[in-house]
C-alpha cells in the first residue's frame, strides 16, 4: 500500500478511499443506505423484528386490519413479497390474519399482541436512529437533507416506473 502523502486526509472512517466511481453521489447513497440499515437491523432484532417487517409494521400500526393488496400498495412491494412477509409475520407471532367481513375471500391482517407490545421500542428505536445518524447537521441542512432525498426518490421512482432495458 503506497504511503499516503503529507498533509493529506484519510478518508472518514467506514468510508473506503473513493476511486473515480465511487465519488459517484449513488455510490454514497447507497452506502449510507447499507450502514443505515444495518444500524437498524441490529437494534431491531432485540425486538424480534426483521428490516424485512418493518414498513408492514409501521402500515399496520398506521391503520391496523388492512388486506395484503392494502399493504403491499403501502409499502412499495410486490404481492408475492408481502405473501412471504405475512407468512413470516404470523410464523414469528406478530400478526394475526381474520376473514374479512366484506369479502371471505380477502384476510385482514392485524397486529398480534407481540407486535403491539413492541410498538414504542420500534416507533422510539427509529427516532433515535434519526438523531444518531443526523448527529452534527443543523435543523436547516437536516431539511435541506431531506429535500434533496425526497426529490431523489421521486426521481428514481420515475427512472424505474418504465421496464428495465439492458441495452441502457
Amino acid at each position: 500500500m503506497a504511503a499516503r502523502p503529507s498533509g493529506e486526509a484519510a478518508p472518514p472512517i467506514g468510508r473506503p478511499e473513493a476511486s473515480a466511481a465511487e465519488s459517484m453521489v449513488c455510490y454514497t447513497v447507497n452506502h449510507a443506505a447499507r450502514l443505515l440499515g444495518q444500524a437498524i437491523a441490529c437494534r431491531l432484532a432485540a425486538l424480534g423484528v426483521t428490516t424485512g417487517q418493518l414498513p408492514t409494521l409501521l402500515a399496520l400500526y398506521a391503520q391496523d386490519g388492512q388486506t395484503q393488496t392494502q399493504l403491499a400498495r403501502r409499502t412499495g412491494v410486490e404481492q408475492p413479497t408481502m405473501a412471504v412477509n405475512l407468512r413470516r409475520m404470523e410464523r414469528d407471532g406478530l400478526i394475526t390474519r381474520t376473514p374479512d367481513p366484506a369479502d371471505a375471500r380477502r384476510a385482514l391482517v392485524h397486529l398480534a399482541d407481540k407486535a403491539r407490545a413492541v410498538r414504542h421500542d420500534v416507533q422510539a428505536l427509529r427516532s433515535r436512529i434519526d438523531t444518531e445518524a443526523l448527529a452534527g447537521f443543523t435543523p436547516a441542512e437536516h431539511e435541506q437533507l431531506r429535500g434533496m432525498l425526497d426529490r431523489l426518490v421521486h426521481n428514481l421512482n420515475t427512472l424505474t416506473a418504465e421496464p428495465c432495458d439492458p441495452a441502457m
